[in-house]
């Protein structure tokens, strides 16, 4: 036969060979580069889609024909695991940030399998065309493919740090990864303060990436061992379903919107189910009436319908405990670096990812000013020729063949052979005085363009300045906001506390809904009438609506106007300075179209839960609640109050632990003064009492709690303003007419504004323009309760006043 046949020792081949098998598996197949986040797998399906035209404006292609691309040049295995990974791909429940474009069934949260890949269609979103953006600038090394008939990138030289961004899971020999997805926008924060400050650790980028971010939302309920974790790139994260309690219909039901990661609601339905059976096997009754799932396409919606003597928190815990809808997330951060696997840390994640792009931005740029210079210099031997054509004419005239012109071109107006070539395929009508025009204007460019590639090469830092400007590319582009919330535990803060620093802020929130954070000491105090400062930069049609001032580590409860509740925290929203535009609320809560805040209620650190609060609408309707029904509000929103179709939301007043007299103030200067306990409490949903009857054309404006030491406050929309003693005002009851607070309501404007305030405090008055007025109330006179008031405000004619609040005085002039 002449085969040889080679003797050896088992033991020794086992373990040479599987050691190479082990290392295959490892660097080939089941562990992620650290620079692109991708399997090889991932990376062949990518790079085939580019290479088949399947741009994010391209119609969708069979996924067979994709598939086939990717076996037969790339990845020589079976098409079923190719289309497999391509399917995850392409999974918005999977992936964070699909990297696929699906057309056709691709399987369901549920675990149903996808559609046979003749079935389905596939093309790349636009997020994927950034992971390959500029590879045909050699940016990035190839290899010859497995038969070596073809070449393939080795690494994508991707723009978005899609490892932590969409996460990775795999199993090796011997070695797993698990890396949880993360939000785009945090990480690009993150990014940019290694990109300043390189030195920092990772509790410094801690206060940028909140944690895991999961596609399915759900809750991360163990956000103080986060710290470890993404210190020692191992560690366990427990996710819980985020659920609501819903009384609005004939019983109360536990309805859960988000589920944990990687987990099957089926599952979860069949887990209660075995819950209760077996509850009931031992003669206990959990309280469990019915449980549906009402999903549909709009999103999950699991419902589990409670008897009238179910003990709901206890319910709720049982649940955790025995079912799916608490989950662990075992965390791995094990990666391909430089061809060998390595555990990192959240630092050497990020850090692995700039270095890949500042190579990626280097490499680009060099080959980018190469082809400048190559340009350069065609373009300088075609000015050289127009500038001599007769003498460039006469010596092609008079050249035996093009192979001699060339040569005497080069010879004869010193031209190099390359611009001999450029100036022989000149046409004629590249003579014209605009072609001329055109080249000399090309070479400055050209020059342009090379003076700053060299800039870019020699200077670190405008290096560095170009990777941050690509960040915030990304992060424009396909930033969102955040799906899964990070709690903490109540009795041990250390942790929030560390990583967000505490500081007043004055919250505010604009007519086109944009909200910011700005550090309260940025107001300086100014005399009464005073023009004020730029208070917030906006566009010419935003206005500022509404403004608190509370400090970053309380909750936000904010009332819409269809009379729903959300709940953020402070922290959430940036802290920047008075001339930033900040971030629309969409990138914090889900409101439904046409629906807006109405007021927003500050929540302090250790709670406020216990108090009452009364919500105040604009046709004179009252209602009390305990705060506590809203705990459970998110950024989803609950219901506060039923409104009739043309009532709104207008006031919120919390009540500290005791009643108060609460002065009522409408548009058009009535007030009525009545005891908060002529409110009964109410449920969350129902519609309230009269708290003022209205006269037409009136409206509720807001509410005043009468307190001790304090004197009302009250400012119009053309800039009066005035304090007034709340014993002028005669406590009635609730739902009278009420008495006259102003008089000559047509020369001062309507009112926009009331507080409650003490002497010596400051309030600023913003205005529609975005103006920012400090004054101290010992400014503006005390009268009577039917007085007109003084000019506090000095308005440009288009301007009016918006709004006021009460800070804390400022002795800097």
């Amino acid at each position: 036969m002449g085969d040889k046949i080679f003797i050896k020792d088992f033991t020794e081949e086992l373990k040479t060979s599987y050691l190479l098998y082990s290392l295959s598996v490892i660097v080939s197949r089941a562990i992620p580069d650290v620079r692109d986040g991708l399997k090889p797998v991932q990376r062949r399906i990518l790079y085939s889609m580019s290479e088949l035209g399947l741009k994010h404006n391209s119609s969708f292609k069979k996924n067979a024909r994709i598939v086939g691309e990717v076996m037969g040049k790339y990845h020589p295995h079976g098409d079923a695991a190719i289309y497999d990974a391509l399917v995850r791909m392409g999974q918005p429940f999977t992936m964070r940030y699909p990297l696929v474009e699906a057309q056709g069934n691709f399987g369901s949260i549920d675990g149903d399998p996808p559609a046979a890949m003749r079935y389905t269609e596939a093309r790349m979103p636009e997020l994927g065309e950034y992971m390959l953006k500029d590879i045909e600038k050699e940016t990035v090394d190839f290899r010859e493919n497995f038969d070596g008939s073809l070449s393939e990138p080795v690494v994508l030289p991707t723009m978005v740090p899609n490892l932590l961004m969409n996460g990775a899971s795999g199993i090796a020999v011997g070695m797993t990864t698990n890396i949880p997805p993360h939000n785009l926008n945090e990480l690009v924060s993150a990014l940019k303060l290694l990109i300043e400050k390189p030195e920092c650790e990772v509790k410094d980028l801690l206060k940028h990436i909140k944690g895991p971010d999961f596609p399915t939302g759900g809750q991360v309920v163990d956000g103080e061992g986060l710290k470890e974790l993404y210190e020692t790139g191992r560690g366990k994260i427990t996710i819980r379903g985020k659920y609501r309690i819903d009384d609005e219909g004939k019983g109360t039901s536990i309805i859960f919107e988000e589920i944990p990661y990687n987990v099957s609601k089926t599952d979860i339905i069949e887990q209660i189910v075995k819950y209760v059976v077996k509850a009931k096997e031992q003669k206990k009754d959990v309280g469990i009436k019915d449980v549906r799932d009402e999903s549909d396409k709009e999103g999950i919606r699991l419902v589990i319908e409670l008897k009238r003597n179910a003990n709901i928190k206890r319910l709720i815990n049982d649940l955790f405990k025995h079912t799916n809808l608490q989950s662990y997330f075992y965390v791995q951060m094990n990666v391909i670096d430089n061809e060998k696997p390595s555990l990192m840390n959240l630092k050497g994640l990020l850090q692995s990812f700039l270095d890949h792009r500042v190579n990626v931005i280097t490499r680009r740029t060099q080959y980018e000013l190469e082809k400048a210079r190559k340009r350069a210099h065609i373009v300088e031997g075609l000015i050289k020729a127009v500038q001599g054509i007769d003498t460039v004419v006469e010596i092609i005239r008079n050249s035996e063949n093009p192979q001699e012109a060339l040569k005497n071109l080069h010879e004869t107006i010193g031209v190099s052979e390359e611009q001999a070539k450029a100036i022989a395929d000149m046409r004629l009508i590249s003579l014209s005085k605009l072609e001329i025009t055109n080249l000399n204007e090309e070479l400055k460019n050209l020059y342009k363009d090379i003076e700053n590639a060299m800039d870019i090469l020699q200077n670190k830092e405008r290096l560095m300045g170009v990777v941050k400007e690509e960040l915030n590319e990304v992060a424009n582009k396909f930033g969102d906001k955040r799906r899964t919330e990070i709690l903490y535990n109540k009795g041990d803060l250390a942790q929030e506390v560390e990583m967000i620093q505490d500081e007043d802020v004055v919250i505010v929130l604009t007519k086109w809904g944009y909200l910011k954070a700005i550090p309260s000491s940025e107001y300086k105090v100014q005399g009464r009438g005073g023009k004020g400062v730029k208070g917030l930069k906006i566009s010419e049609e935003d206005d500022v609506k509404e403004v608190i001032y509370t400090n970053k580590l309380s909750k936000l409860m904010l009332f819409s106007s269809a009379g729903k509740a959300y709940q953020i925290n402070a922290y959430e929203i940036e802290t920047s300075s008075k001339s930033t535009k900040g971030k629309h609320i969409a990138n914090f809560i889900s409101l439904n179209e046409g629906e807006e805040i109405k007021s927003i209620v500050a929540i302090s650190l250790d709670g406020d839960y216990d108090k009452d609060i009364l919500i105040f609408t604009k046709l004179g309707k009252v209602k009390r609640t305990s705060l506590r029904e809203f705990s459970s509000a998110r950024a989803s929103g609950i219901r506060a109050i039923n409104l009739l179709d043309n009532d709104a939301v207008v006031d919120v007043i919390l009540l500290d632990g005791m009643d108060r007299d609460l002065l009522v103030v409408t548009k058009l200067g009535m007030s009525l003064m009545f005891n908060s306990s002529h409110v009964r409490k109410m449920g969350r949903t129902a519609m309230g009492v009269n708290s003022i009857k209205l006269r037409k054309g009136d409206e509720v404006i807001n509410v005043v709690k009468a307190e001790e030491g304090k004197k009302l406050l009250l400012i119009t929309e053309r800039g009066y303003g005035k304090r007034a003693l709340f014993r002028s005002y005669k406590p009635q009851n609730r739902g009278g007419i009420g008495v006259k607070t102003v008089r000559d309501i047509s020369k001062i404007g309507p009112i926009v504004s009331t507080m409650s305030v003490e002497d010596g405090r400051d309030i600023l008055i913003f205005t529609k323009k975005g103006k920012a007025i400090r004054v101290n109330v010992n400014n503006i006179n005390v009268l009577g309760r039917i007085t007109q008031g003084v000019i506090i405000v000095r308005l440009d004619r288009d301007d009016s006043v918006v709004g006021a609040i009460e800070v804390q005085a400022n002795d800097e002039e």
